[in-house]
């Protein structure tokens, strides 16, 4: 899961969409963030394309505000517009 903007501990935010699809699409949001910080490191910073740096509740809301998902209550689900394609 390598990316052009990657430092140690630098994680794209399609990335943690993956482990979401790895999950069927939806899951609990604390079982996709256990998830996240098993792959990446609980040091992890997340991040989109453009190089803008969030932490693991800050790369969700960005994801969502971009339709790429939906956190219904405690559940997180994809969203209808695809992730970036890794570039």
């Amino acid at each position: 899961m390598s990316h052009p903007l990657t430092a140690d501990t630098f994680v794209p935010g399609h990335d943690v969409l993956q482990l979401l699809a790895e999950r069927g699409g939806r899951c609990p949001v604390e079982t996709l963030r256990e998830a996240s910080a098993s792959a990446f490191g609980t040091a992890a910073v997340y991040g989109n394309c453009h190089g803008d740096r969030f932490d693991f509740d800050g790369l969700l809301d960005f994801l969502a505000s971009r339709g790429k998902l939906r956190v219904e209550g405690e559940i997180a689900a994809l969203g209808n517009v695809p992730a970036c394609s890794g570039h």
